[in-house]
């Protein structure tokens, strides 16, 4: 894909028929109006149309998308008409809302599904504190039947880790894209060898199966091809919130925005020229990464949660399980 894209993280609603417990987003019942989704269409589909970009990449999020699926199907729908070939579309979900009516339109669409699985047994509760899990896996294994790309996203907490042994089994086994998370909300909560040691067990299991590490698998959201760009906040990647407020990162939503989208048809200019976050255009690598043996993959991590307060546990972490990556890929290339 062309290196000349924007992908806008946009707000569908903050409400959630989940309640984990490291969601930054609070469920005050905010839904994106028609209004909004029109004027996202207008600013994006023109960045095409005048060249500015090749490509632009809907990410619809929340809260939980699919509780606004009727609302945002028809401006989906235009956008990706409009776009002639150069929008598409991912729906970030915990995909416990998936019926049959979705999976019949999604069958013929253009979309691609970012999935939250946190653990093989317990996952992302309901409010009634059940785990998800088990509806998660059978609602994927529908999409994957359809054709239908998906990438499971999960988050390392202490409630849903010890079993992740058992997901890299079902994820290998369906060979699908994987990205494990360090949850910066919580840092400490699990000793830093436990997680190296069980993260080195995962990818094992991974190697075992064939499965292409280089690719698919994501660690703190870093892969380790030389391609990957990791995290491109505030530059590819914005947040249109659903009131419209722009901001360089999905987690800065309860910050100040940079601009609303009502107010300007120069999304990227406002990035270029703001300072109020130490993301996107104005971004400099940290004294403290600048000679990191893992600098050029990591490319400083998250830029904006994983603070230098948790660096110490954090980059120690990233360190070990990037390594052993690298180590397997180069085991697989003398095989």
């Amino acid at each position: 894909m062309s290196s000349k894209y924007i992908s806008p993280w946009i707000f569908t609603t903050t409400n959630c028929n989940l309640e984990c417990p490291y969601c930054y987003v609070k469920q005050d019942g905010r839904e994106m109006s028609d209004e909004t989704y029109e004027r996202v269409n207008e600013v994006f589909l023109k960045m095409l149309e005048s060249g500015e970009k090749d490509f632009v990449i809907y990410r619809l999020a929340g809260g939980e998308p699919l509780l606004m699926y009727k609302k945002w199907k028809p401006h989906i729908d235009k956008f990706l008409k409009d776009s002639k070939g150069k929008g598409f579309v991912s729906v970030i979900t915990n995909l416990t809302c998936l019926t049959d009516d979705m999976i019949d339109a999604f069958r013929d669409m253009p979309v691609g599904f970012g999935v939250s699985l946190d653990g093989y047994s317990y996952s992302k509760p309901y409010h009634n504190g059940e785990s998800s899990a088990e509806v998660v896996k059978a609602n994927i294994d529908k999409l994957l039947k359809i054709g239908k790309e998906v990438e499971i996203s999960s988050v390392i907490d202490k409630n849903s880790f010890d079993d992740i042994d058992k997901l890299a089994e079902w994820i290998a086994e369906r060979n699908i894209s994987w990205g494990v998370y360090l949850d910066h909300f919580f840092c400490g909560e699990m000793d830093l060898n436990v997680i190296v040691s069980k993260m080195i067990q995962v990818l094992d299991i991974l190697y075992a199966h064939d499965y292409d590490i280089m690719n698919k698998f994501k660690f703190g959201n870093i892969k380790i091809t030389s391609t990957y760009e990791g995290c491109t906040a505030g530059e590819k990647l914005i947040t249109v919130f659903v009131n419209g407020d722009i901001y360089p990162c999905q987690t800065t939503i309860y910050k100040e925005p940079i601009c609303n989208i009502f107010d300007t048809d120069d999304i990227i200019g406002e990035l270029k020229k703001q300072n109020k976050y130490k993301l996107g255009y104005n971004f400099t690598l940290p004294e403290k990464c600048q000679n990191c043996s893992i600098a050029d993959i990591c490319g400083g991590g998250c830029k904006e949660n994983n603070k230098e307060i948790n660096k110490n546990y954090t980059c120690d972490i990233l360190k070990a399980v990037i390594l052993y990556m690298m180590k397997l890929e180069i085991k697989k290339g003398d095989k």
